[in-house]
């Protein structure tokens, strides 16, 4: 007797599992070992890109603070330079001042010495003439 059996091929109606293999789990695992590299990586450059943009900040800063001290600088040697030529005038003119003094003191002294010298004339030609006349004598 011959047996024939049919056999019939049933698929079933539920999705197909997914089934990992080491070889994907391996690929998965490369994956996110690659990303958590590129995320640190790029933490990395974000953060000297923020310590770049501090840094430029604060040099920013010391040269605006710089500039306003090169303005009061500025000022500073501006009125230094007002100071000096006032100082310089007020120099020259007590200098004007003290050579009038002087030249008016040489002169006053000059015109004082002929009158001096005048009434020291008149005083011997006075005890001269008194020697003669009577007994007048000379104390000198």
């Amino acid at each position: 007797m011959i047996n024939t059996k049919s056999e019939i091929a049933v698929t079933s109606s539920t999705s197909p599992r997914a089934e990992f293999t080491l070889q994907d789990t391996g690929v998965f695992i490369g994956i996110i070992a690659s990303l958590i590299m590129l995320s640190g990586v790029a933490v990395n450059i974000i953060s000297k890109i923020n310590k770049i943009s501090f840094t430029v900040d604060g040099i920013q800063e010391d040269l605006k603070m710089h500039a306003s001290n090169a303005e009061k600088i500025k000022d500073l040697d501006k009125r230094l330079d007002i100071h000096l030529q006032d100082y310089v005038n007020y120099k020259d003119g007590n200098l004007l001042s003290h050579n009038g003094l002087e030249e008016r003191i040489n002169h006053k002294w000059q015109r004082s010495e002929g009158e001096f010298n005048a009434i020291k004339a008149s005083i011997k030609d006075l005890q001269g003439f008194l020697v003669r006349t009577s007994d007048f004598k000379n104390r000198e």
